[in-house]
């Protein structure tokens, strides 16, 4: 019981354990597995470098900072799965909709597939172009 409560108050106003580091821990350790199957020295620096870097941030006291980084991750973060997200949707709207590319203003406009050819008008230049859907 004691070590439990000196481990408590040793990391009283430290910064904890989040998402980020979480997954430099994860990231740095699949490094090192990995590094053991390629026999790669320079992933395996890397792999130590991430979970050093991990252990750094929980056990630091610069909260203001580290949670700076912590935001700067989870902006990285969203804009990624946005990205993934998209690409989901436009993979499973593939069978019903074509997507093509306005000539004059280079927006993306979604068409339904099997009309044959349609008058395509870009939404926000207001350009009319011919495509066969």
């Amino acid at each position: 019981m004691q070590f439990i409560q000196k481990l408590m108050f040793y990391m009283n106003g430290r910064y904890g354990m989040d998402e980020l580091s979480k997954v430099l821990m994860v990231v740095g350790l699949i490094a090192n597995i990995l590094s053991g199957f390629f026999g790669g020295w320079l992933l395996q620096g890397i792999g130590i470098a991430l979970i050093a870097y991990a252990i750094l941030r929980v056990l630091s006291k610069e909260k203001t900072n580290r949670y700076r980084e912590f935001t700067r991750y989870i902006k990285v973060k969203q804009k990624v799965m946005t990205k993934i997200q998209r690409l989901k949707n436009k993979q499973v709207q593939r069978k019903v909709y074509k997507y093509y590319k306005c000539n004059n203003c280079k927006q993306k406009v979604r068409v339904p597939r099997g009309k044959g050819k349609v008058k395509i008008t870009c939404p926000s230049c207001h350009n009319q172009f011919v495509k066969k859907t």
